[in-house]
């Protein structure tokens, strides 16, 4: 499981660093607002650590963006404890506030509890909701089957499932996904798209089911989930 850590304390980022990496996640470092925004992704995160007090900006300033970016929870760690600030913290949609200097093994009781809390089924805009993801271990269920996605492509379903039944444009779901902005040129997007596609296509044909997912290309808007019931086209 991945986590991006936003921290500008080089000693204590790479403590951190180095205990998560033991309890088994991987992890994204970066030192400052620039640093995170001229990052390309690896990995997706599953939860991202965000200090307040950054030396080119601060968290509360960022936090649009990193939850415009990614559906993962967003937790704030900082030495700012007054009242004011863990309640700005927390109005802001941070799913936690915590307090420097913390010990790691209680930051990591924390991780884990926030997973926990943010493993919950999401059914997308359908009178049948027939669509679930489990966030904490990356799956995605149809009518109870299995998607067998990749990161990449839990990621596209999970971020239509967010905006639904809105469309997303290619240039958001390029940045939300791929981890840069969209050129105008690149098809990395689209070619996932058209994977995710054909993968969603077989599964269903092979399990000869009667309601199946597809996503949708809508013209000059970009794309959105597609949920079809051929029982209740006939």
């Amino acid at each position: 499981m991945h986590i991006y850590l936003i921290e500008d304390d080089l000693k204590l980022a790479k403590l951190i660093q180095l205990f998560l990496l033991k309890q088994g996640f991987t992890i994204d470092v970066f030192n400052s607002v620039a640093d995170y925004k001229q990052h390309k992704a690896t990995f997706i995160p599953a939860l991202i650590i965000c200090d307040v007090m950054l030396p080119d900006g601060n968290g509360f300033e960022l936090f649009q963006q990193l939850s415009d970016e990614h559906t993962c929870p967003i937790i704030f760690l900082t030495a700012l404890d007054s009242d004011q600030s863990h309640i700005k913290g927390l109005n802001l949609g941070a799913y936690d506030y915590l307090i420097k200097p913390l010990k790691p093994e209680l930051l990591l009781a924390k991780i884990n509890a926030i997973l926990r809390q943010s493993d919950t089924s999401q059914p997308c805009d359908s009178t049948e909701k027939p669509l679930t993801l489990n966030h904490t271990k990356r799956e995605a269920y149809f009518t109870g089957i299995p998607l067998n996605l990749n990161d990449s492509e839990f990621e596209i379903i999970a971020f239509l499932i967010k905006n639904s039944p809105q469309p997303v444009s290619r240039e958001v779901l390029f940045k939300q996904v791929i981890g840069r902005n969209y050129n105008g040129l690149d098809r990395a997007i689209d070619l996932k798209i058209s994977r995710l596609r054909k993968k969603l296509t077989i599964l269903f044909s092979n399990h000869k089911s009667t309601i199946t997912l597809d996503i949708k290309s809508v013209r000059s808007k970009g794309y959105c989930l597609d949920i079809i019931n051929a029982e209740a086209n006939k």
